[in-house]
């Protein structure tokens, strides 16, 4: 088997620094190194050859220093490397960086491509889809296992999904990414780097790749980035000692208390009404929502997605569309969304669509955008919802903004996509040269309105002519029970579990501490490789994010991937017994304690307080 495999050399995030008087990264003096989860597709690629036979290519876009990041890659075990240096290249977007790839894979023709989920810099998990629809290949994301098929020419693979996972049988070529955990994670030795100077690195240019060089780089680039934003989250508020946990507990309970604890008031702008049901479809200013479905009905986020599309669609003139693919039962929803802010609902259902699949999926979206051309299309930035809006993007060639966490209108009307990068350290907002404008957007990151269920929205039947066929078979779907991903979106009270619990023995208290608080709980990237709580229910940079009212980090150092997932919640609340964990500084509440000693006395207090 001939594998390719894509890189990005990325800053590492500990040593990004802004400069609040230029509004830009600081770049000078700051290592690179390869993305973390790609270095890690690459082991697991290394890993599959030794099963199946065959090569393993390196292929990475960048400028000529990015030499040293293959040379990396060759001394743990890649047998070749391909370098895409070029003026022409520099600047380049998602979409445009894509068409680069694909050109190259084209011509290296492999029989796998894999990458990495996303890069640790730019977070947005939107190369591997557009990819896979440059080059016509089928495409599994977020895997986390792979092995040999039972035929030449298929693989099985298994995918992470927000509730559970994916077995699939692929069919060749194809395109994978790969999750944090497939596999672990190693440098090589200085023995492994002088062997690996001896291996083949070629340099290619545009003129080797063919194309257009206007569709490259800046120039071929569907979004353009906007000044830089500082957004270090700084809440350092009160800090109480820990010695008398007794004393420390009734001091959080009465914080929690004296700021809404079962009180259930919305988040800032959760009280907006519905705004009034509108017919502006054929204006071309119309505002879209891919409905995300889970369970058997609507996600949380498309609730959140449809109240953010009301305040554009205001500022357009334009209607709420929602775009519901699914089952013939999916139908049932339709009044729902409508009482959420939907004006229209452009219906997509079938047998066929049951199950969620990535092309068949692509292709509703982008028929149905093609024959009604929306001004905007939102989508979650949820595990499907990153799956599927890339490959729309590519066949449009639309610029796409991957994990906004929120949206923007200029005086002329421009729409802008908040993101942010670099471990949430900096947001941006991101404007689209093409429309319709495209997004995912983190669950959490926006508010839903107060539905009017006397709304009655238009439903369009969506034709299933041009659904195709699909090149992966699913083999089996679990949902896992203990994965609650909807209670994690729509918890006022999320427990956050980090490597100070000490191990898997300290989850029952913490269960406990949940019960009573009647919180959802979530964990560290640390506490999830681990293997102590499902990765699904990572919360951070390479996980997901949440926005409670309330997020109790317990045994939480606080790094900065860890914090851009909790950025959103309105109180952050640490206990650690460690002093100096950076948690203190991003906290509006801390406890310098034992979580071992506190906890019970907190449960006994909030119990009492409660009245149970």
């Amino acid at each position: 088997m001939k594998i390719l495999v894509c890189i990005k050399q990325t800053p590492t995030a500990a040593e990004m620094r802004f400069n609040e008087e230029t509004k830009t990264l600081v770049r000078e003096g700051v290592t690179l190194v390869v993305s973390s989860i790609d270095r890690r597709a690459l082991l697991e690629a290394l890993r599959l050859r030794e099963e199946v036979g065959g090569t393993v290519t390196v292929l990475t876009m960048g400028p000529p220093a990015a030499k040293s990041a293959l040379q990396e890659c060759l001394a743990l075990g890649a047998d070749d490397a391909v370098l895409l240096t070029d003026r022409a290249f520099a600047g380049a977007d998602t979409l445009a960086t894509a068409r680069a790839l694909a050109a190259a894979v084209k011509k290296l023709a492999p029989d796998l491509v894999m990458c990495g989920k996303f890069s640790i810099d730019s977070e947005t998990g939107q190369v591997p889809g557009e990819l896979a629809e440059l080059l016509g290949f089928p495409q599994v994301t977020a895997v986390r296992k792979i092995k040999k098929g039972a035929s030449e020419g298929i693989l099985w693979v298994e995918r992470e999904m927000d509730e559970g996972f994916e077995q699939y049988e692929v069919t060749l070529p194809a395109v994978l990414s790969v999750t944090e955990l497939i596999i672990t994670n190693r440098r090589p030795s200085p023995e492994e780097m002088q062997a690996g100077g001896q291996k083949p690195l070629a340099t290619w240019g545009v003129a080797d790749i063919g194309g257009d060089t206007a569709g490259y780089g800046a120039a071929g680039s569907p979004t353009r980035v906007a000044a830089l934003r500082s957004a270090a989250l700084d809440r350092k508020g009160t800090i109480v000692d820990g010695n008398n946990p007794a004393q420390a507990a009734r001091q959080l309970a009465d914080y929690l208390f004296a700021n809404g604890l079962f009180t259930h008031r919305a988040r800032q702008g959760a009280t907006k009404a519905r705004r009034p049901l509108r017919r502006d479809a054929a204006n071309g200013r119309a505002v879209w929502v891919a409905v995300e479905m889970l369970g058997g009905k609507p996600r949380g986020v498309t609730y959140e997605l449809l109240g953010a599309a009301q305040d554009i669609a205001d500022r357009l003139g334009g209607e709420v569309g929602a775009l519901l693919v699914g089952s013939l039962e999916a139908a049932g929803y339709a009044k729902e969304l409508g009482a959420f802010g939907a004006d229209s609902i452009y219906l997509a259902g079938g047998p066929q669509l049951a199950m969620y699949d990535t092309e068949r999926y692509a292709d509703v979206a982008a028929e149905a955008i093609r024959r009604y051309r929306p001004h905007v299309v939102l989508f979650p930035s949820t595990g499907n919802g990153r799956d599927w809006a890339p490959r729309v993007a590519a066949r449009l060639q639309l610029g796409l903004t991957g994990d906004a966490v929120g949206v923007e209108m200029d005086a002329s009307g421009e729409v802008a996509m908040l993101k942010p990068a670099f471990g949430g350290n900096v947001v941006s907002p991101i404007y689209s040269r093409t429309t319709p404008v495209m997004a995912t957007v983190r669950p959490g990151a926006l508010d839903a309105r107060v539905p009017d269920h006397r709304v009655e929205p238009r439903v369009v039947p969506l034709p299933l002519t041009r659904v195709g066929g699909s090149r992966v078979r699913l083999l089996e779907r679990v949902v896992a029970p203990d994965i609650d991903v909807a209670g994690l979106d729509s918890a006022e009270v999320v427990l956050g579990v980090g490597n100070g619990v000490g191990g898997p023995d300290g989850l029952p208290e913490v269960r406990r501490l949940a019960l009573v608080l009647k919180a959802g709980i979530a964990s560290s990237l640390r506490v999830a490789t681990a293997g102590w709580l499902p990765p699904q229910l990572q919360v951070g940079l390479t996980g997901r994010a949440v926005a409670p009212r309330f997020y109790i980090a317990i045994g939480v150092s606080g790094a900065p991937n860890h914090l851009v997932g909790v950025r959103k919640s309105e109180h952050i609340i640490a206990i650690n017994n460690d002093p100096n964990a950076p948690i203190f500084k991003s906290a509006n509440f801390g406890v310098v304690g034992d979580w071992k000693q506190v906890t019970p006395p907190l449960v006994e207090a909030i119990a009492e307080r409660a009245g149970r």
